[in-house]
């Protein structure tokens, strides 16, 4: 703080302030900052050391009373579950005659029963079974003892003699030093003359654990007693716990008795504040009435404890108040040297010049004040002319749905600063869509579409800004332009519609005198509403499927479809399906081209909306699809990655869809089919040779290979003879007359067997020899012998 303050007075020296003016200031700037905080943080602490520390101690006794009402129902719980097991039928009289030497499963049985109510409550530490008949019996989850010490028996007899049938008792634990709080319960449950008790003894850790949520702070004690019976439960640990315990008890008695005789009676916890050893606590108390008894139980806590948030509090609010000061002093100083030299920093930000001179300030800042509006009127200028671009680029959005988000108001509103009146207003779209693009031979090339729609648009531009007052064109380009109509509400609708009718009769004529291109226009419904407007846009596209192809020029209005029964049934030619297959499989590229020009004429015929026939083509796709796949081709291969579903969709003229699939898909498949036969027939062929050098003494024919090798004879035939040069029989005379040659060359045999050998009748022989070689088998056999 020290060096914060020499600080900002060698600051003060340096510049030479006005002292007097500036200490004002500052003086005056300090005391309007720093007294709402003195005033905000001492109501804050009045308030959190007068108010908080009751409400927080409210609070604790609130959390004691509901945590003790948690703990009697978890008694009370485990008191109705001790009752209901005193009733189970395997505690019935039966046990007074039971021989557990011979009664195994019985004993086993009760083992799991005992083990079922030992883990029925986090509570129980251990259950016991006390027979008195036919001799004393401890029965326990792991072992049953007869009990002989009469100690022992003297002690389990007392529970049976005890004056109810169900009571909570605190005796020394078997075994130990410890004393363990116990819920015992006569066997049989109804019975005057009982015979047994169920023992049920608490897991005192367990219990204390509970006991210990009564007070919800690390330090305090928390005590359960029974005055009558002298037991004694506590949180507390070592002789100085003790001592707390006792003294707890004594200011309850005291406590008690101050309050009187129907304090006593009454279960409403109380509380009261109890002195220890120079440490306030804050003490609560109740009772739980248990089977007759009245349980005390009681939470102490220190105040220290309960009221730490509060002293953490008023710590931070004497940091806060005093980092608040520095602050209100920093910011009065900031603040000051701001006031003081207003003038000086408009100069600096205009000027640039720290340090410079200036001797008419306000001359400066009119010289820069003037070059600032003209930099304005420039901008200004500027905007005006991008604000064609602007409202064209605000239209499209809307009319494709991108600004639906937006509410009906701030639509309006941005109608409104492109000059469209929006109140009292109805609406209407059309979209117009330019076809025979295909037809047009020469008068344009492909890549011209944006140049063909560009120029319809301004044709319909300007005769629609020439008939109405507010019409937006919107470029869609291929071939498709958008056009938005606003009138207001109070003009007919029949006089809007005829004279709608026949400036779009105008636009067709003057597109197809110019472009020589022809003219489908969709017409939505009239709306009221700037949010619909999309939803128009989207109706009109979607209605120019059922243009009828039959007609070049049309106006469809989309209110108007379902009376044109645009949506009747229409045949699909199967035949010519299966033909166009057909000739694809084999080959014929151009009868398959053909025939898919006549199953477009018959779906036209049928119905001829583009929706009818797009449906149509996109079914015989998938045909072809299908048909590749029975081929044994991979669809994804065979064409690609392409969307060829997708590419169909976005194709309108019939001309342009023939010219799609011969080039994208017929082209493709019978390329493939091509490829695929002629690898196939080499495979045949050579199977068909090899069989031919095996078996060629047998009677073989081509009928016979061709279904040997599952062809037919006509495609074997013409197969063989393109591969191997040659037709089937000459290839297999050859053969049979070369190993003919070998065998009467080199071995002695007959003529007539040399003609069995391979295949051939003697007399068939002789002549075929003689026509292949030109002379008979004898002859050839000489000569060759002679050499």
């Amino acid at each position: 703080m020290t060096g914060i303050l020499g600080a900002l007075f060698s600051y003060f020296q340096k510049y030479k302030y006005n002292n007097r003016f500036f200490w004002k200031s500052l003086a005056m700037i300090l005391i309007m900052a720093s007294i709402p905080g003195l005033i905000t943080g001492l109501s804050i602490y009045w308030i959190a050391t007068n108010n908080v520390e009751e409400e927080l101690q409210g609070l604790h006794q609130n959390q004691i009373s509901n945590r003790a009402a948690n703990i009697d129902d978890q008694l009370a719980f485990l008191e109705m579950t001790v009752s209901h097991w005193a009733f189970d039928s395997k505690f019935d009289d039966k046990l007074k005659t039971l021989n557990f030497a011979y009664n195994y499963e019985t004993v086993q049985d009760m083992y799991r029963t005992l083990l079922s109510l030992e883990s029925s409550h986090p509570f129980l530490q251990k259950v016991e079974l006390f027979l008195d008949k036919p001799r004393p019996l401890v029965f326990t989850t792991e072992r049953y003892k007869f009990l002989s010490d009469s100690a022992d028996v003297e002690s389990y007899e007392n529970l049976l003699h005890h004056d109810k049938s169900m009571f909570w008792t605190f005796p020394k634990i078997q075994g130990t030093s410890k004393m363990g709080l116990t819920i015992v319960n006569k066997i049989p449950g109804d019975s005057t003359e009982p015979f047994g008790a169920l023992v049920a003894t608490l897991n005192q850790d367990n219990l204390l654990k509970v006991l210990k949520t009564l007070t919800p702070y690390d330090e305090g004690v928390t005590m359960l007693f029974n005055e009558e019976d002298n037991w004694n439960l506590s949180s507390s640990s070592g002789a100085e716990g003790s001592k707390l315990d006792q003294a707890l008890k004594q200011a309850y008695m005291k406590h008690q008795a101050d309050l009187g005789e129907a304090a006593v009676n009454d279960a409403k916890p109380e509380s009261l504040l109890f002195d220890y050893q120079k440490v306030s606590y804050s003490v609560s108390y109740g009772h739980f009435n248990r089977l007759g008894q009245k349980w005390v139980y009681i939470s102490a806590a220190p105040l220290s404890s309960i009221t730490a948030p509060v002293v953490s509090i008023s710590k931070w609010i004497l940091i806060i108040s005093f980092s608040g000061l520095l602050i209100a002093l920093l910011l009065s100083w900031f603040v000051s040297r701001r006031i003081y030299h207003p003038v000086q920093r408009l100069l600096t930000l205009l000027s640039g010049e720290k340090n410079g001179e200036v001797k008419d300030e306000f001359a400066m800042i009119e010289k820069h004040w003037q070059h600032m509006s003209k930099e304005t009127e420039t901008m200004r200028h500027k905007l005006k002319e991008q604000m064609p671009l602007l409202r064209e680029g605000f239209f499209l959005q809307l009319a494709q749905g991108y600004l639906i988000s937006l509410q009906e108001s701030d639509l309006k509103e941005r109608m409104k600063r492109y000059g469209w009146e929006t109140e009292e207003r109805q609406f209407v779209a059309l979209v117009f869509q330019l076809t025979g693009f295909a037809n047009l031979e020469g008068r344009f090339s492909q890549g011209d579409e944006s140049l063909v729609t560009y120029a319809a648009a301004n044709i319909i531009d300007e005769l629609f800004t020439s008939q109405y007052e507010q019409a937006e064109i919107m470029n869609f380009h291929n071939f498709s332009i958008g056009v938005l109509l606003s009138f207001p509400v109070a003009h007919p609708l029949t006089w809007l519609e005829d004279d709608l009718e026949q400036v779009c009769q105008e636009i067709i004529l003057a597109i197809n005198r110019i472009l020589k291109m022809q003219v489908t226009i969709s017409v939505s419904k009239w709306v009221h509403n700037v949010k619909q407007i999309p939803h128009l846009f989207e109706e009109v596209k979607q209605a120019l499927v059922y243009r009828d192809l039959l007609d070049e020029n049309q106006i469809i209005k989309t209110e108007q479809l379902s009376k044109l029964n645009v949506f009747k049934e229409t045949g699909y030619p199967f035949t010519l399906d299966k033909e166009i297959i057909h000739a694809i499989r084999n080959g014929q590229e151009s009868d398959a081209v053909d025939l898919i020009g006549q199953f477009m004429k018959e779906l036209a015929a049928n119905g001829s909306t583009e929706f009818m026939l797009q449906q149509g083509m996109l079914q015989l796709l998938g045909s072809i699809r299908y048909a590749s796949l029975q081929s044994g081709m991979n669809p994804v291969q065979l064409f690609g990655s392409v969307n060829l579903f997708e590419q169909l969709a976005q194709i309108k003229e019939p001309e342009q869809m023939l010219k799609w699939f011969q080039h994208k898909v017929i082209a493709v498949f019978v390329q493939e089919m091509i490829s695929r036969q002629d690898y196939h027939f080499k495979q045949i062929i050579e199977q068909v040779i090899a069989h031919l050098r095996e078996q060629y003494m047998t009677q073989l024919s081509l009928e016979s290979c061709a279904d040997l090798f599952g062809t037919s004879p006509y495609t074997l035939s013409r197969a063989f003879k393109q591969i191997t040069g040659i037709n089937f029989i000459d290839f297999l005379t050859n053969i049979r007359i070369s190993n003919a040659k070998s065998l009467l060359i080199e071995t002695d045999m007959k003529i007539n067997e040399v003609a069995d050998a391979i295949g051939y009748q003697h007399s068939y022989f002789n002549r075929l020899f003689k026509k292949y070689e030109g002379i008979t088998p004898s002859q050839f056999r000489e000569v060759n012998r002679t050499e």
